[in-house]
């Protein structure tokens, strides 16, 4: 910390007045978090070339300078940061920086300044709640399963014509795994380091997916019963194993009773408004040229399931033109319109009714951008009153800072984690250096509270499986898993994959899981088993701090810090043993790696975390 005489006194005058590319907005919890430890940590995104960050404060009367470090980096900015606690009073801010000629350069609230005067500083929000996401759910390892394909624990429940265990996915039918299944394998889970169990839709639903409800109260007969449902749960809780389950809220099937009300009185309907409906009574249009052939073989079943009618029209713009909105144009998924106060207090009743009833521990929530956004600010009010240590998850592909600002969800799907690991470690399409940087571009998009929780995945129902991506090669995907189990977050394993299960996208990646030969000899579950336990061992993994390394075309290091503990993660991707620069590290703690006073040496595609 530094004092001056007054703002102008920090780097002298004038400041340089170029355009510099300095971005801070202090009503994202981006650039201003409040900790809750009633600390206030506050970052800055700056074009590389400026050097010496500074936040400067003027606080009872007086000028300090708290010296800002460089948290990561990427392509276009360094990522400053700074944290600093209040004692008294207001505190008043500006920041300045160099540039690389060594002239100052000064942002305030309007731009790049050539001096700081009285109206150029930007006041702390002290009135700011610290966004608190639940302490359980920093760093957790999340498995994600889906209930279908995972394990049969109870056939009685599979339907007449239930499809063979081992036979390749497909887009309908019915494998009859169950939640009697998932519940008789918590030991595996238990024995991989499972801390959160994440359950793709299990609610009734004509679908093996499940994403189109029909009833919100009613687990699936297929999967078994609620008390099914609340046994897993216990169960888990049992062995110290959260359970979180998946739903869409932005879609239902045909057959969800509000909608069957408007099948049956069309406008007159009191749920009329629930739905989008553009002309009564509701119906499907026809555009048989336009219709496929699996359309047209699947249609007749679901207009008998669903009663709707259905009217030829040459002009619809594809094969089936639902006229209601749905999901997509996906005539099995109408759109419910949670504008509608009663249709969003049903959501809502559903969202806490599993919650409080069952002790369910969070839900991950389907297509979160697709929905009115102030309804996620009454779901979370309404879960975390029900109790605030629910993890609430969005489904956000892309950046998702504007759900992460403490008012609705705890955490996003990491989808970026997984663009980044195809890259380096599956596809060769980028290299060390360029690793690092969207690495820490992706750290610097979210608060700490939202980044230790963010689900990192590498594979998901939605996409194909990683080994897949990666042709085959196993040691791929054992490195993409490291990086996984290292990097700031909750590592997501998709159920299988910690065998080297194998799956073209949807359907492809929903496999069923083969249990035999007995799956914890497999190389990469012994892998995510040993990491999992270090994860418990070095608090520093799970929470800690994360800063970049040095980089190879095809080796790539950073640090997790917490307090005075210090680890360092390397990766080699390459054919050969690569090597970089020992600063002090003299313990392998897991991996391959030689050490010696000037170099770090890590086998060829293999990985190594040390420590000092």
């Amino acid at each position: 910390m530094q004092s001056f005489d007054s703002d102008l006194g920090v780097y002298g005058l004038p400041g340089d007045v170029t355009p510099f590319d300095i971005r801070f907005d202090p009503t994202n919890r981006t650039h201003v978090e409040r900790e809750e430890d009633d600390s206030f940590t506050i970052r800055v995104w700056a074009e590389p070339e400026l050097t010496d960050g500074l936040l400067v404060a003027r606080q009872a009367n007086q000028v300090v300078g708290y010296p800002m470090r460089r948290a990561s980096k990427g392509r276009r900015f360094v990522y400053w940061q700074v944290s600093l606690t209040i004692q008294e009073g207001p505190l008043e801010y500006s920041f300045a920086f160099r540039s690389a000629a060594g002239l100052p350069v000064y942002r305030v609230p309007a731009g790049i300044s050539n001096a700081v005067e009285r109206l150029d500083r930007w006041t702390l929000d002290t009135s700011m709640e610290p966004f608190a996401t639940p302490s359980w759910a920093h760093g957790a390892v999340i498995y994600q399963i889906f209930p279908d394909r995972f394990a049969n624990g109870d056939a009685s429940n599979d339907p007449i014509d239930v499809i063979p265990w081992d036979t390749p996915p497909t887009p309908r039918g019915f494998w009859g795994g169950d939640l009697i299944g998932i519940q008789s394998k918590l030991g595996y889970l238990e024995e991989l380091g499972v801390d959160l169990i994440y359950l793709n839709p299990i609610f009734r639903s004509p679908s093996n997916h499940r994403y189109d409800a029909i009833d919100y109260y009613q687990v699936d007969p297929m999967l078994g019963t609620n008390q099914n449902l609340k046994g897993l749960i216990d169960d888990a809780h049992s062995r110290g194993i959260r359970v979180m389950i998946d739903a869409s809220f932005n879609h239902v099937h045909p057959q969800f009773f509000a909608f069957q009300d408007l099948i049956e009185k069309g406008a007159d309907s009191a749920y009329a408004d629930w739905f989008v409906v553009n002309e009564w009574p509701v119906h499907l249009k026809r555009n048989k040229p336009r219709l496929s052939t699996g359309a047209a073989d699947w249609l007749p079943t679901w207009i008998e399931q669903t009663g709707l009618a259905v009217v030829d029209d040459p002009h619809a713009a594809a094969g089936i033109v639902p006229s209601y909105d749905s999901w997509y144009g996906v005539a099995t998924m109408p759109r419910v319109n949670l504008a509608n106060p009663q249709a969003r207090q049903y959501m809502l009743d559903v969202a806490t009714y599993w919650i409080s009833e069952f002790a369910l521990d969070g839900w991950r929530m389907d297509v979160a951008r697709y929905v009115d956004p102030d309804f996620w600010n009454d779901f979370r009010t309404a879960v975390k009153a029900t109790n605030p240590q629910a993890f609430l998850l969005a489904e956000v592909m892309g950046n998702a800072s504007p759900w992460l600002q403490g008012d609705r969800f705890d955490a996003t799907m990491n989808y970026t984690f997984r663009d980044i690991s195809l890259g380096f470690f599956a596809h060769d399409l980028i290299d060390g250096p360029e690793f690092l940087d969207r690495m820490g571009t992706m750290l610097a998009q979210y608060g700490h509270a939202a980044t230790v929780c963010n689900q990192n995945l590498i594979g998901s129902h939605d996409t194909a499986r990683f080994l897949t991506e990666a042709d085959g090669a196993r040691w791929r995907l054992n490195l993409a898993t490291v990086c996984q189990m290292t990097v700031p977050g909750s590592p997501s394993i998709y159920y299988g994959d910690e065998i080297g299960l194998e799956g073209d996208d949807d359907p492809g990646s929903r496999g069923a899981f083969p249990w035999d030969p007995d799956p914890a000899g497999d190389p990469t579950h012994q892998l995510v088993q040993e990491l999992a336990r270090l994860r418990k061992r070095r608090p520093a993994l799970r929470t800690g701090t994360w800063h970049p390394g040095t980089a190879t075309r095809h080796m790539v290091s950073f640090e997790r810090r917490q307090g005075k503990a210090r680890l360092l993660v390397v990766m080699n991707r390459g054919r050969t043993k690569n090597h970089i620069a020992n600063e002090g590290w003299n313990k392998v703690l897991w991996g391959s790696a030689t050490i010696s006073d000037q170099t770090i040496t890590v086998p060829a595609r293999r990985a190594a975390i040390l420590s000092r």
